[in-house]
């Protein structure tokens, strides 16, 4: 995310940027030699990026003096820690101070690449990709900001229908999107210039003033969410391991069916 339209063989990232959390460098940094694997061979000009660029910007929500707390483990009825006789995320991070976060990224490192989507060769620039590796929470308050700033049109598309009777609280989250994010599930986004007319008496209709900005000459649409295609014929493994911490340690199936050591032979005194 944002990546472009086509068939994942002809894609090629130009760009992988991660969190710089462990858990999600580690998956940037495969997805990179994957991309590097397929490079070998390549005679043309359209290879990967030369490093997996980590953003602190990217990071989960920060939970502070809630951080590893299990939630509704030490939740009473009313929110309140069970412990402690307090709220246990209190003072976790807002979705404002996150959106600092993801505006900043956004402005430092997507404007530039969202801004040359649909320059040169049409056929090239429809398999460009830039990929992003972070969170669940912060890639929603992510994804809330490209919308509101590139295509607010496409945020009210994803929002789910007000209720009626909806509270002023309800409307007050109507830029905020929770799309759901499953274990190395992903989202497609397509970055396009939006088509002009030639017609001087046409005018766009306008959507809001943020809307109106030189930024609108991208336009982003929301191609697939939670995408998990890549899983396909895989089958989970059985027997409670599957939440078990990664160990990249671990051994293989090969070390334990190899060639076993050939024992010493015991002296006569042994």
């Amino acid at each position: 995310m944002p990546v472009q339209k086509g068939s994942s063989e002809a894609i090629v990232m130009t760009h992988i940027f991660s969190s710089d959390l462990q858990r999600a460098s580690v998956t940037a940094s495969a997805i990179w030699d994957a991309q590097r694997k397929r490079d070998e061979g390549r005679h043309d000009d359209d290879t990967g990026p030369s490093e997996v660029i980590k953003s602190a910007d990217l990071r989960e929500r920060d939970f502070r003096s809630g951080e590893g707390t299990r939630f509704g483990a030490s939740s009473g009825p009313d929110g309140s820690s069970r412990a402690g006789g307090r709220n246990a995320f209190a003072d976790a991070e807002s979705w404002d101070e996150m959106s600092v976060r993801a505006k900043r990224f956004i402005d430092e490192r997507l404007d530039r690449l969202l801004a040359e989507a649909g320059d040169g060769d049409g056929d090239k620039e429809d398999r460009r990709a830039v990929v992003i590796v972070a969170h669940g929470l912060i890639l929603n308050v992510l994804l809330s900001m490209l919308l509101m700033r590139y295509t607010p049109s496409e945020m009210a598309r994803l929002q789910p229908p007000l209720l009626p009777g909806a509270g002023p609280s309800d409307r007050s989250k109507r830029n905020q999107l929770c799309v759901p994010w499953s274990n190395t599930g992903h989202l497609v986004i397509h970055a396009s210039r939006p088509k002009t007319t030639s017609s001087s008496n046409a005018k766009e209709p306008r959507l809001d003033a943020e809307a109106e900005t030189e930024t609108r000459s991208v336009t982003l649409q929301v191609v697939s969410i939670n995408c998990m295609d890549h899983l396909n014929g895989l089958k989970k493994t059985r027997g409670g391991i599957g939440s078990a911490q990664f160990d990249p340690k671990q051994k293989t199936m090969d070390a334990f069916f190899g060639p076993s050591a050939k024992r010493q032979k015991r002296g006569r005194d042994a």
